[in-house]
């Protein structure tokens, strides 16, 4: 539809000045009639009509109609999903069947083309009917005052108020504001771009709104192959587009049908042979829906939901929820996502490959996020479940984000097990520790009258919260040795990290995962000091994927934490609406952040994920994890690029182990971090690192690689 700043204003005849001052008349009387009291002169009320008419506006807005929002993936090309209130795809006039064009100026205007843009006649014939009949009121509305009627109706629904001109059954004051505002519309648009913008607004049946929508619904062709009978079907359905809906109520659309064709031959724009055969055809429909919505996005239906979020969260498209929310259905916004389509492919590949979400007989769950250090764009985001609003306790098909937290539609999270020993090992770096230092990890029993180190607390220490003092196990027996900090880190061996934490402030470990903003799936501090194994990521309440990557990536980049961000820019038009920004700050000096880079890539060498190396040994790190009884296991690993977190557990049953399930038919007795989660990060890592940055990590100073503690 042409707006009309790109239109030039044709000359004003003296027939409008004719007009204008007609209805001006008219429309004094009408208000006379409505507010004046009747004890006042009837020269002073018309004049104060007069007035209160050329003080109504004399223009509105023609654009934009409502228009979908469409979510693109962060190439700005890959669409994922789309939301609406109205379906509608604009056509210019030339694109839609004379059929159409003819239907409905035969049925709503036939004199559309000869007269202004009131009739006069018919305002008079209608407020004479109105007054004498008030039951059956009739509008008199011409085609220009139904665009402007649409239109007023439209600008309201967009703005999130209540469309007051909406129906016949609008008052004398809004017809009177419809007359002026018709007029100022045919003095600026020609009568063929009035004709176009009314096809192109009208509803015709449900959220089907312009011919072009409603020719795809109903027959699964566009606007201008619509035949005589289907363009008559579409012309009748204006009057009351639901009432005359062929998919809902064929026999009185049938009979609406025939009126609109009688109407086409009376005005010569069929013949009788074509009437005749129109009449007597069928309304056969072909219905093709428009799906909207993230149900709509396939492998990417989890993020676009986790995007989502993010947008009816952000006040720049209105102050209210209601008012995004009404943004996001008829705003027309293109939203580019920080998603990588590839390395999306890639992870639902990998998640789907470690157990298939369509024959899942022990009901194993798999998630994986990707994101990138130094920006916190999320890459990719994938977990083996379909996408549905099934009952809650069914997680193989249903909207919960398996690597999210709850603000963004996921879980309360897991327990992240050994690769919480990360942020232990940085605290002992931040502290002035090397990481070659020799500690004594053979200790796997602490009595109750031990005093972890606690800075915060009145006493500067606590004891242990269960009574008996604190024991635990390693996972492999014969672990219990001496050795170096990154000796016992690389194997992921409990006693190395529990003596670590014995002479380490739990404070300063607590105020560092804050910092790094490890929290729990509601956004809390999941950490209790008084009980060392959560030294381990033994938590009862865990975290999520998103987080750990997150997490991770604060080493990657060199110290500097971002925030996770699903949206990359927002665009109505040709307008730049926003251009998110990365949140970041510095946690970590770079030389202790090099410092864990050199621990955790021994890892994936020598260490507790040495066969899920990805060939960059030197700039490639991880860190495994198994909780008791394997029931989450983890691997969370990282390039310059890209830090990637890999979980296999079970969403339904958090503390069932995976030992002894069927997952994709293989059973084994003992799993670990390594096992299922490790081999769904190596292999997307293989695919994806190459992608991103690869150069290999910095050397720590002598310091950190010293034996000092």
């Amino acid at each position: 539809m042409a707006s009309s700043k790109n239109v030039r204003k044709r000359r004003r005849s003296p027939g409008d000045l004719v007009q204008f001052v007609a209805l001006s008349i008219i429309a004094g009387f009408i208000a006379a009639l409505i507010m004046v009291p009747p004890t006042t002169a009837l020269s002073a009320s018309i004049n104060a009509s007069m007035n209160w008419f050329k003080s109504l506006p004399a223009s509105l807005s023609d654009g934009p109609l409502s228009q979908p929002s469409v979510i693109y993936a962060n190439d700005g090309k890959t669409e994922l999903a789309s939301y609406y209130a109205q379906n509608r795809t604009e056509v210019t006039l030339d694109d839609i069947s004379q059929h159409m064009k003819d239907a409905i100026l035969s049925s709503e205007d036939r004199n559309f083309y000869e007269h202004g843009a009131v009739s006069p006649m018919g305002i008079a014939r209608a407020l004479v009917n109105n007054v004498i009949n008030p039951e059956a009121r009739q509008g008199a509305s011409t085609l220009t005052q139904q665009y402007v009627n649409n239109l007023l109706i439209d600008a309201a629904e967009q703005a999130g108020t209540e469309a007051g001109t909406l129906g016949a059954n609008k008052d004398y004051l809004d017809k009177i504001k419809e007359i002026k505002l018709a007029i100022s519309m045919e003095q600026n648009l020609s009568k063929d771009q009035i004709l176009e913008g009314y096809l192109n607004i009208i509803n015709l049946g449900g959220s089907n709104y312009g011919v072009e929508a409603a020719a795809y619904y109903y027959w699964g062709i566009s606007a201008s192959e619509l035949s005589i009978s289907q363009s008559a079907v579409l012309a009748g359905m204006v009057v009351s587009p639901n009432i005359y809906r062929p998919d809902v109520n064929p026999e009185l659309s049938k009979e609406r049908r025939n009126v609109v064709l009688g109407t086409m031959l009376r005005d010569g724009k069929i013949t009788e042979d074509e009437y005749s055969d129109a009449l007597n055809e069928e309304i056969t429909l072909d219905i093709h829906t428009t799906p909207m919505g993230c149900s709509t996005a396939g492998d990417f239906a989890h993020f676009c939901r986790y995007a989502i979020f993010d947008f009816l969260g952000d006040e720049t498209y209105g102050a209210t929820e209601e008012d995004r929310e009404n943004a996001l259905y008829r705003g027309g916004y293109k939203i580019v996502t920080t998603i990588d389509p590839d390395a999306q492919k890639d992870a639902k590949t990998q998640v789907e490959a470690t157990q298939p979400s369509t024959n899942n007989p022990d009901r194993v769950s798999a998630a994986l996020v990707s994101v990138a250090p130094g920006s916190g764009k999320i890459i990719a985001m994938a977990q083996n479940s379909g996408y549905g609003p099934s009952d809650t306790s069914n997680f193989a098909d249903n909207y919960f984000n398996f690597n999210a937290d709850v603000d963004h539609g996921g879980v309360a999270g897991w327990q992240p097990g050994s690769t919480f020993k990360a942020v232990l090992l940085a605290q002992w770096i931040k502290d002035g520790k090397g990481v070659n230092a020799t500690i004594d990890g053979t200790t796997i029993s602490y009595p109750q009258s031990f005093q972890w180190p606690a800075s915060c607390q009145p006493e500067g220490y606590v004891l242990s919260s269960s009574g008996t003092g604190y024991s635990f196990q390693n996972a492999d027996g014969s672990s219990r040795t001496w050795g170096t900090v990154a000796y016992g880190l690389k194997n992921s061996i409990n006693s190395y990290a529990i003596k670590m934490a014995s002479v380490t402030d739990a404070c300063a470990i607590n105020d560092l995962r804050a910092k790094l903003r490890i929290t729990d799936g509601s956004g809390n501090d999941p950490y209790n000091m008084n009980n060392p194994a959560y030294l381990l990521g033994g938590w009862e309440r865990g975290t999520t994927p998103l987080a750990m990557a997150a997490a991770y990536a604060t080493f990657a980049s060199g110290g500097t934490y971002c925030e996770p961000m699903a949206l990359e820019k927002v665009t109505k038009g040709d307008t730049e609406v926003k251009i998110y920004k990365s949140t970041c700050e510095r946690v970590l000096e770079e030389d202790v952040a090099n410092g864990v880079n050199y621990v955790l890539k021994q890892v994936l060498v020598d260490g507790s994920g040495y066969q899920r190396g990805i060939g960059l040994p030197d700039a490639s790190a991880a860190k495994t994890g198994t909780t008791d009884n394997s029931a989450h296991t983890w691997t969370v690993g990282y390039t310059r690029g890209l830090s990637t977190a890999s979980w296999v557990g079970s969403v339904e049953n958090t503390s069932r182990p995976l030992n002894g399930l069927s997952i994709n038919g293989r059973v084994l007795y003992y799993v670990d971090g390594a096992t299922y989660a490790g081999a769904q990060w190596q292999k997307f890592m293989q695919a994806q690192a190459k992608n991103y940055n690869t150069d290999k990590f910095d050397t720590p100073s002598n310091k950190v690689l010293g034996t000092n503690q």
